[in-house]
């Protein structure tokens, strides 16, 4: 069900963006990164899970610029925050991320908020026993973003919400095209 939600977001997303009427806030991009992962649940050694790992995600989205200092972009995407460990336990969590971005900025330099939400998919692996988990979840964060001819940096700190973890965290530096 939660596939077939995406699937009809990014359909109709793409549709609106490909009319020539909105053909100039399209933008596309990747990122890399560090995602931080924290757990109560005890390690072997009786210590708290905090650890972090590499960490990817792609996006695409719509821009908005109704006034000349603010935007408003909508955006969807997808995210791997790797496979953080600490010997027998091992998380991994993957997901289709949606959300909205406002910024404020001068020239090419802007700073944006995020709120949306994460369609995500949890595996915890314990001393070989996996469980596995996966629901819909509250994603927001800050970040400064430079574009100039379309191209375009942006750097990003990101907050995930997901109920059977403490905390999850990414902190991401993205390359975008702007057509």
């Amino acid at each position: 069900m939660r596939h077939i939600n995406f699937l009809a977001i990014a359909t109709a997303l793409f549709f609106f963006v490909t009319t020539p009427a909105f053909a100039n806030g399209i933008y596309i991009g990747g990122g890399v990164g560090s995602a931080g992962i924290a757990d109560s649940t005890s390690t072997p050694s009786g210590a708290d899970f905090d650890e972090s790992d590499a960490a990817y995600k792609i996006f695409g989205g719509y821009r908005f610029d109704w006034l000349p200092i603010v935007s408003l972009s909508g955006e969807v995407g997808y995210r791997d925050l790797g496979n953080p460990n600490a010997g027998a336990v091992e998380y991994q969590v993957t997901g289709f991320d949606y959300g909205a971005l406002a910024g404020v900025g001068l020239g090419p330099v802007e700073v944006f908020a995020r709120v949306g939400g994460m369609q995500y998919d949890l595996e915890k692996t314990n001393s070989g026993g996996k469980t596995s988990f996966d629901g819909n979840t509250p994603v927001y964060g800050v970040g400064v973003r430079f574009t100039l001819f379309g191209i375009g940096v942006r750097a990003e700190y990101e907050q995930i919400d997901i109920k059977e973890l403490e905390t999850v965290e990414m902190i991401s530096v993205s390359a975008f095209y702007q057509f």
